[in-house]
């Protein structure tokens, strides 16, 4: 393998175990369309769904120009009884020796196990299939790729399932039935900047749904320097790859930038725009879009700014119910926590309305509260979000027009126990922020029960509570069971936003035929009303 560092190294990692490998087939297909230079490096893993088929790996375009998809494999999986679990035949250094230090492990546990009471061979069923859910698969095919093809610049570009930061979907893997976890992701991520010693990977891109929240950022934070996703629910076709790798080789290669510009900037902001550009006549379809990328060096800035507004709505909601629970103050008398309500019902959101895009949440509250401290911070929150946080945000199509790049959980009832595993809301009993104003909201705007006895109010003070597991019962969402069951937008689900969206859009100032897209609004909109 060649040595010499590229400009980049391009890793696409494709989580194709499930519905989904059709289209990840479509992205390597795109990859192989793209005309590269020499100075980018493409590798992809690919894991389809076939049980005959291994995981396998590609260097797209390692030959002459015109050549086919299959010459450009490099490597499968297979079992290996020496390393004890399923590798590739050109692992890094550092993955063939964590492989032992894995297979010793498992040698000491089954020390206990010495017992065999079936009197014969263990039953344990051997096969050639990765786990694309495991960390271990994902750091093996980092490593390697860090390894074997050295850059300047890395981008990992995760594809497949997610629902945010809903668990049990991220990546997920149907013969293995499972996903992985955030805090598995940080881990990948955390091992990736010690070989690199100390270096971050350069962008990590989303190339699935639902992924640009500030929780995930922030679980990556100190590990990356920019994340590009969405939002939003992202089309089964995923990222254009044809068009943004070859912007990512003309451009960004050997790049011509003004002083003071940064090239991972530049660079993300073009993979924004080649999205949503791919994307912007398909609003005829229905279909809305958005992309954004983010600077995740300042993302613990971005959390003590949303902590701040937190702690200034919570001490509002205590202040206003006097602090016990429920509250029967009629409507009039809780003037603060309708003019939130109504602030969240109109917030442009997604997923079942579990997320909302931060700056238009504070946009909706600077518009509905008369709190002057809450209203400064949701300025100063929005000003941050537009010129240090989001690089560049984009949308098309009307039915999510009012997002800004960066989303945040908030759902309406019950809070998802596995949510108060993220490092985002950690730390709550000492450093209430987020997370114990979702707390305080779920339970101050609930519903009082018919026939309430003012006797029966429970007594003690709000802000002494804090969020904990045990606090919760396991909840069923209304995405929980049908999300994305037949594909990355799921056909057969509701695309919930706000309560009564726009159904018009002014397009953004992304898209280059803004204009065409404006004039056939008003031919097919307008004349059919």
């Amino acid at each position: 393998m060649n040595q010499t560092k590229a400009a980049w190294t391009v890793m696409v990692y494709l989580a194709g175990d499930n519905n989904l490998t059709s289209e990840c087939m479509f992205a390597l297909t795109e990859m192989k369309e793209a005309v590269l230079g020499k100075g980018i490096n493409v590798i992809a893993q690919f894991d389809p769904s076939d049980p005959y088929l291994p995981t396998h790996r590609y260097e797209i375009n390692r030959s002459s120009k015109g050549n086919h998809l299959y010459d450009d494999i490099i490597d499968c999986a297979r079992f290996y009884r020496r390393r004890g679990e399923v590798n590739f035949r050109k692992e890094s250094t550092t993955a063939t020796s964590l492989a032992k230090q894995r297979k010793d492990a498992l040698k000491t546990c089954q020390i206990l196990e010495k017992v065999n009471f079936t009197h014969g061979k263990s039953d344990t069923v051997i096969t050639d299939d990765t786990d694309t859910a495991s960390p271990v698969t994902l750091y093996n095919f980092i490593s390697f790729c860090i390894t074997k093809y050295p850059a300047h610049r890395y981008m990992m570009i995760l594809s497949g399932h997610a629902a945010g930061t809903e668990r049990d979907y991220l990546l997920k893997d149907e013969s293995s039935a499972r996903s992985l976890t955030f805090n598995e992701l940080k881990q990948v991520f955390k091992r990736v900047k010690k070989d690199l010693r100390g270096k971050l990977i350069d962008i990590v891109g989303m190339d699935n749904c639902l992924m640009s929240m500030a929780e995930i950022c922030y679980q990556l934070r100190g590990l990356a320097e920019i994340v590009i996703g969405c939002e939003s629910f992202s089309p089964s076709s995923g990222w254009p790859y044809r068009q943004i790798l070859q912007r990512l080789s003309c451009d960004f290669v050997n790049p011509q930038l003004q002083k003071g510009q940064s090239v991972n900037h530049e660079a993300a902001k073009a993979i924004v725009d080649e999205y949503i550009n791919y994307y912007s006549t398909y609003w005829i379809s229905g279909l809305s879009v958005t992309q954004s990328a983010l600077d995740i060096t300042k993302v613990e800035k971005l959390r003590t700014e949303v902590d701040k507004l937190a702690q200034a709505m919570q001490k509002e909601l205590i202040k206003e119910s006097g602090c016990e629970l429920p509250t029967q103050k009629t409507p009039r008398q809780r003037p603060f926590a309708n003019s939130l309500l109504l602030a969240h019902w109109e917030t442009q959101s997604y997923n079942g309305e579990q997320f909302v895009d931060l700056y238009d949440l504070c946009d909706c509250l600077q518009n509905r509260v008369e709190s002057k401290p809450i209203v400064k911070q949701c300025k100063k929150l929005k000003e941050f979000i537009e010129k240090e946080f989001v690089l560049k945000s984009c949308y098309s199509g009307a039915t999510y027009q009012h997002s800004y790049g960066v989303s945040l959980y908030f759902p309406w009832a019950q809070i998802a126990p596995s949510y108060w595993n993220l490092d985002f809301v950690s730390n709550q009993k000492k450093h209430p922020g987020w997370g114990s104003f979702l707390q305080a909201y779920t339970e101050i705007t609930r519903r009082i029960p018919r026939n309430w006895n003012e006797a029966q109010r429970p007594t003690g003070n709000f802000s002494t509570t804090i969020p904990s597991n045990l606090d919760h019962r396991m909840i069923h969402d209304r995405m929980i069971h049908d999300r994305m069951i037949h594909d990355r937008m799921g056909s057969r689900i509701r695309i919930h936003s706000m309560r009564n969206p726009p159904d018009v859009f002014v397009p953004d100032k992304c898209v280059k035929d803004s204009p065409k897209a404006l004039k056939s609004q008003r031919f097919l909109r307008v004349r059919c009303v």
